[in-house]
């Protein structure tokens, strides 16, 4: 599979999480997740428990949407309303596509029904373009849960580097260290090439 430039400056924004964050990068890892849908209503019904790790301390949270239009949605809106409040830039975040891929085995002792599932969710990021979050598992549901929480961990953890970024250049400043303001500017850049931040 070819690789997008996207792709590209995510990896190079990941190593900056390491750099500036180091062990304070939120990990956003599944627990657990529930569907239901009836066809007496034009809603889908989804919960969502998920582990939110920061650093040695890991806090369990337990979010839902109550009006998705499918459990796309529900997983998408449920995260969005979570986590928007307390990260700016998730607001220039859409989901634009969403994609399966059955990866059925070629053995003749197998019926083929157990199958991975590769699921691609396509983001579009207000002024940068499109990117894309992957997972592959036996599981359609696991999959799109475990693609929805990286999207969005990551988004977080840009968030979170950017006003780490602007506390040190502040503190830079006010020292006159020049040198460390201007390696700021340059992450700076990295963060800006995949989303935009409040000022």
């Amino acid at each position: 599979m070819i690789r997008t430039p996207q792709e590209f400056r995510r990896n190079d924004v990941k190593k900056l999480f390491d750099k500036i964050l180091k062990t304070k990068k939120i990990k956003l890892e599944p627990l657990d997740i529930v569907v239901k849908e009836s066809l007496d209503s034009d809603f889908t019904l989804v919960d969502l428990a998920v582990n939110e790790v920061c650093g040695d301390i890991t806090r369990t949270v337990e979010i839902s949407e109550r009006e998705a239009k499918g459990f796309v949605d529900g997983m998408f809106k449920a995260c969005y309303k979570q986590y928007k409040d307390q990260h700016n830039s998730l607001k220039n975040i859409k989901l634009i596509d969403y994609q399966i891929a059955p990866r059925f085995s070629k053995s003749k002792n197998t019926m083929g029904s157990e199958a991975e599932t590769a699921v691609t969710l396509m983001v579009e990021v207000k002024d940068h373009g499109v990117a894309e979050f992957n997972c592959v598992s036996r599981s359609i549901l696991y999959s799109s849960f475990v693609a929805t929480l990286e999207s969005y961990q990551f988004y977080m953890n840009c968030d979170r580097t950017f006003e780490k970024i602007k506390m040190i250049i502040e503190d830079a400043q006010s020292r006159n260290r020049g040198d460390i303001a201007q390696q700021c500017m340059s992450d700076l850049s990295l963060l800006t090439g995949v989303n935009t931040y409040a000022k």
